[in-house]
């Protein structure tokens, strides 16, 4: 049996490596220091390789060469446990918001367990799982069971499956991934029948993710990429400081999820300049309230999955007589150490059943309402209002489980700072695709569902089946279905314009023209239909987060297109549809003050499509009632941080904390959110678990 067959039948492919037992600390409390960050490191690796989960963790270090010494050591404990290894160097012409030369050279450094030093890159990964098997057609069916597995359809995974077939005669398929690492577009200079994208920064993301899922189909047991010297973002320019901040912000939230990576610990290593400078993460509120979280308190042990660790002892720190031993997670805890660990990056659970929600019994029933409503009506509008921090994010997430669960495509449209194209849907359809979660096996997004329709003659066929099907009807799927068909007909690559056209990659330059702004809106209308007859699905959830942002980063006239593209989608025009507005309770009130002047200025313009109802959204955002947040009071703050406890002592195992009750009053009293409360009670939790791991390994 194969790796990847191993995998399909629930069984790790490699064997847990525990670290070497000492009943001496190392000589100096430095060197305890790391060794001891060490062990914690490794017990992460195992938390991820049993729950797929992926997390984004931080390092501080004096000096980018002692950074370096240590990730060496995790790169060797790391390749022992069966994980690749990938580390690059960021730097002013290679970082975070040019993200697809980091995932460029994170590929070609990739290096597998057991790889000698120059065996770096896709191709010797390939090489190796050739070699571990009798033949390559045993290779390549072992890849295929693997694939299946962890849902791999995008490029790598077309080009990796040619390089197996072509076992013996590599030369050809490892310079087409070369090439597609370059950023070529195969398709176009191959003329090829099916798609194939080349590797740029919109796509960057979906691949790294795919390499996660591609590297646990071969057989492996997960990745630990690594980031060194990221405290060149403060010598960048305020704008592309900027940009690489917003990244390493949707790369901590997008790690772990639908979207994201599978068994990935991500490191990104920096000086203090990154952390306390003047031009250092602090400038940007959403990324140092997850980089910078309080912890609590314990400064003993650093226990796994805090978000940033230093590197040098803390003052006065002295070494146990034992440090914790890595231990293999519990496999039926899976869902609740995903929540577990999720919990300490301030990350609501991806599993509404782990027991962690407190006070949402109300919006349950509201949620139902909702539901009944939109089966029985075009469209239903509900405004969420919460403040920061206290379980907005908790509710949504709830909110997309629950419309998963009843077979409905959830489709985000979050108003980030870089992102402010919410008044031009020709702009904006492109990442509300890539951001969907559609409820199929693995939770792919819409543009993944289209990957899988393009890449393969077969599947490209149905699709154009599917598509004449459509533009048999009469609306505006059918016109977009028709204008689709009369594209691919006229090409010679097929497969790339249906591409281009379902991903709306091909009017992100267009200006925000009535003409346009309808073609996105049947574009979206042809994705609900094509989702409807190909998987089943009924009619989507569209959230729409972070809408204080109107008020922040938007300018006036932003602001106006802004509200108009919101009456198209919250004014009732997408069949069947629920359509959520996220804002904070203050932007709320601003909005409604503003509305009826800013709507009326809309429906008077000229250009205004008849489906851009401004005197719906302006008469609904009066009349409709939020769904408010719960504000926990302290009696319910008190049984979420019970709760935490009990998740906790089910996945890890009892530990004693004779000072909980009162640890847990002081606080309640400090914390100012439920979020906050929820990371300061797991970090303490997995504090005290960890350090009982060192006299249990005593014993054994």
């Amino acid at each position: 049996m194969g790796p990847a067959s191993r995998l399909a039948a629930g069984v790790d492919s490699a064997a847990v490596a525990t670290s070497p037992r000492t009943s001496s600390p190392p000589e100096s409390p430095e060197a305890a220091w790391q060794s001891a960050l060490l062990r914690s490191a490794q017990q992460g690796m195992e938390d991820i390789a049993l729950t797929g989960a992926a997390e984004v963790l931080f390092l501080r270090a004096k000096r980018a060469s002692a950074a370096s010494a240590w990730f060496d050591a995790l790169s060797d404990a790391a390749w022992t446990r069966g994980f690749c290894v990938a580390r690059v160097s960021v730097l002013a012409d290679r970082c975070f918001d040019t993200l697809d030369g980091l995932v460029r050279n994170l590929v070609l450094s990739l290096r597998a367990p057991g790889a000698g030093e120059r065996d770096r890159g896709w191709a010797p990964l390939l090489d190796a799982f050739l070699a571990g098997h009798d033949s390559p057609a045993a290779a390549l069916a072992d890849f295929d069971r693997g694939a299946a597995v962890f849902g791999t359809h995008g490029d790598l995974a077309v080009l990796t499956r040619e390089y197996l077939e072509a076992a013996g005669r590599p030369a050809r398929p490892a310079s087409r991934i070369d090439a597609w690492l370059a950023g070529t577009d195969l398709s176009r200079v191959e003329s090829r029948g099916t798609a194939l994208a080349a590797l740029s920064a919109p796509t960057a993301l979906r691949a790294l993710g795919e390499c996660s899922r591609l590297a646990r189909a071969l057989g492996h047991r997960g990745l630990v990429l690594i980031f060194e010297g990221a405290e060149v973002l403060t010598r960048l320019s305020a704008s592309r400081r900027d940009g690489g901040f917003t990244v390493l912000r949707e790369l901590i939230d997008n790690a772990d999820g639908a979207r994201g990576l599978v068994s990935a610990q991500l490191w990104v290593s920096a000086t203090a300049l990154l952390y306390d400078g003047a031009r250092g993460i602090a400038l940007s509120g959403p990324l140092s309230s997850r980089v910078l979280a309080p912890t609590s308190g314990s400064a003993d042990l650093p226990p796994p999955h805090r978000p940033l660790v230093d590197l040098s002892a803390p003052s006065g720190w002295h070494a146990p007589a034992m440090l914790p031993i890595p231990l293999p997670a519990v496999r039926g805890e899976a869902a609740g150490l995903r929540a577990i660990l999720r919990a300490a990056h301030g990350l609501p659970p991806v599993d509404p059943d782990v027991g962690l929600s407190v006070g949402h019994e109300r919006i349950d029933a509201t949620i139902d309402e909702l539901f009944r409503h939109a089966s029985l009506e075009s469209s239903v509008f509900a405004l969420v209002s919460g403040t920061y921090g206290s379980g907005k994010s908790h509710l949504l997430m709830h909110l997309t489980a629950r419309s998963l669960a009843e077979r409905r495509p959830v489709f985000r449209l979050s108003l980030e700072y870089l992102d402010a194209d919410l008044g031009h849907p020709q702009r904006h359809l492109h990442r509300m695709l890539d951001q969907a979660v559609l409820p199929l096996p693995g939770r792919p997004s819409a543009l993944d569902r289209l990957v899988a329709w393009t890449r393969t003659p077969a599947a490209l066929e149905a699709l154009r089946a599917l598509l004449g099907s459509i533009a048999e009807g009469a609306g505006d799927a059918a016109s977009a279905a028709t204008k689709a068909l009369a594209r691919m007909r006229r090409s010679k690559r097929p497969g790339a314009v249906a591409e281009s056209f379902l991903s709306a990659s091909d009017l992100r330059a267009r200006p925000a023209s009535a003409a346009y702004r309808r073609d996105a809106y049947q574009r979206l209308l042809l994705w609900l239909e094509l989702l409807e007859r190909a998987d089943g699905c009924r009619g989507p959830m569209i959230l729409i987060d972070e809408a204080e942002n109107l008020f922040r980063a938007f300018t006036a006239p932003q602001r106006r297109a802004a509200l108009r593209s919101l009456s198209y989608y919250c004014g009732g025009t997408l069949p069947g549809s629920c359509v959520v507005l996220a804002i904070t309770p203050d932007a709320l009130d601003r909005l409604r003050g503003e509305a009826d002047a800013q709507l009326a200025d809309v429906a008077e313009q000229r250009t205004v499509l008849p489906s851009e109802d401004a005197a719906m959204l302006r008469r609904r955002l009066h009349q409709v009632r939020p769904i408010e947040v719960p504000t926990l009071d302290e009696a319910q703050r008190v049984v979420l941080a019970f709760k935490v406890q009990a998740l906790h002592r089910r996945v890890r195992a009892p530990t004693s904390d004779p000072r909980w009750a009162s640890w847990i009053t002081e606080t309640i009293a400090s914390a100012a959110t439920p979020r906050e409360l929820v990371r300061r009670a797991v970090d303490r939790l997995e504090g005290l678990w960890w350090r009982s791991t060192a006299s249990v390994g005593d014993e054994d």
